[in-house]
């Protein structure tokens, strides 16, 4: 039986669905500092391996929450100080954000019109440098249904000071005939290049590739997950039905998941803490970690 505090940060995760992955990734790590709090400084290994494997499955699609937690699983076996593993993986998470959006500038237009969805920290942080830096004129938000994450995203770039304009998600892909790319966060990098993030984001990369336009990519390296491609990926749970709609009729059938995959043909460069990528740089990086996996 795990200590308490570590069932709990199990719980959070299992519940939290409009939480970005990094967010997650940080509740993760909280689990494991009150591991090792109730173990007095190094927890039994059987424990750590429980606990890693428990905290991964709450989000069994969430790439950083299964990295950070297996390299902490990986590094305290070794025999490295457990709070010294828990402070680099934090500050990793901590530092990347504005790393990413440096490395975004790097690739994005010198001025433009950008179209998002849902709520990205690294989305935000890249959109913000950018608008400082003089170079975006407008930012359309996708709403994002069914939790409808994109509001938040709308009113955090207003707070901002930055133009944008909340949008239905079907008007998305058809808004990158005049605008200049789409820009998305991901959830997960695959191993094949393609990505796991909200729904509606496959379709806004189709509309982009329509239309002659860009689809980059925020995210840190952590999100990198060298166990799936997009064949193999095990899919996102169901989620409940009410929030598509409440009471339907007794004859209709709803249907609700939160992610999808985005196929790496539809992905024009990856910005990371690391750098820029395109999909075959990835496919290449983690095709060689998926042999030592």
């Amino acid at each position: 039986m795990l200590p308490q505090a570590v069932e709990d940060a199990i719980e959070t995760i299992a519940s939290d669905h409009t939480s970005g992955a990094n967010r997650i990734a940080r509740i993760g790590l909280r689990g494991l500092e009150a591991l090792i709090d109730t173990s007095r400084g190094r927890p039994e290994p059987d424990s750590v391996r429980e606990a890693t494997r428990r905290l991964a499955a709450a989000q069994h699609t969430n790439a950083a929450l299964y990295n950070v937690t297996q390299v902490f699983a990986h590094l305290v076996a070794e025999g490295q100080e457990p709070k010294d593993v828990l402070a680099h993986l934090r500050g990793e998470l901590e530092s990347a954000r504005e790393k990413v959006a440096g490395n975004f500038l790097k690739i994005a237009p010198d001025s433009g019109v950008v179209v998002t969805l849902t709520f990205s920290d690294n989305v935000l942080a890249c959109i913000v440098r950018a608008h400082e830096k003089g170079r975006l004129e407008r930012v359309y938000v996708m709403e994002s249904r069914p939790l409808f994450e994109g509001r938040f995203l709308a009113v955090a770039l207003k707070e901002a000071g930055i133009p944008a304009t909340l949008v239905p998600d079907s008007m998305g892909p058809g808004l990158l005939a005049t605008a200049t790319y789409a820009l998305v966060g991901a959830d997960s990098v695959l191993r094949d290049g393609s990505i796991v993030n909200k729904v509606g984001t496959y379709a806004l990369a189709l509309g982009a590739k329509d239309h002659g336009r860009p689809t980059y990519v925020a995210c840190e390296s952590l999100k990198f997950d060298a166990r799936y491609d997009e064949g193999s990926w095990p899919g996102a749970p169901l989620m409940p039905s009410t929030e598509v709609w409440d009471r339907p009729p007794e004859a209709v059938d709803t249907m609700n998941r939160y992610f999808e995959v985005v196929p790496a043909r539809l992905v024009s460069r990856i910005a990371t803490e690391r750098g820029t990528f395109e999909p075959e740089t990835v496919r290449t990086m983690l095709s060689q970690a998926k042999r030592q996996i």
